[in-house]
């Protein structure tokens, strides 16, 4: 006996592990790279560079930690 393939189950699957394996390691690697380079500039004097990746940082951890609290509601929900 064959078993039937839900396709749209299995489509979920897939774009939600891409959004989670690839996004959210961009994102953690945004954090990383804006405030590493935050601080350099920072320390180098260059105010206006620091700022910018500085916001990177912020954005980055900010994505992180929305991914973490939308799959404790996920995981709560079902």
């Amino acid at each position: 006996m064959l078993a039937t393939i839900e396709w749209n189950a299995l489509l979920t699957v897939i774009w939600a592990s891409l959004v989670g394996g690839i996004g959210v390691t961009a994102a953690y690697g945004l954090a990383i790279l804006g405030t590493t380079r935050a601080i350099d500039y920072g320390r180098g004097g260059r105010l206006g560079e620091a700022t910018v990746y500085a916001l990177i940082g912020v954005l980055g951890i900010a994505t992180v930690l929305a991914a973490i609290v939308f799959g404790i509601v996920v995981l709560t929900q079902k």
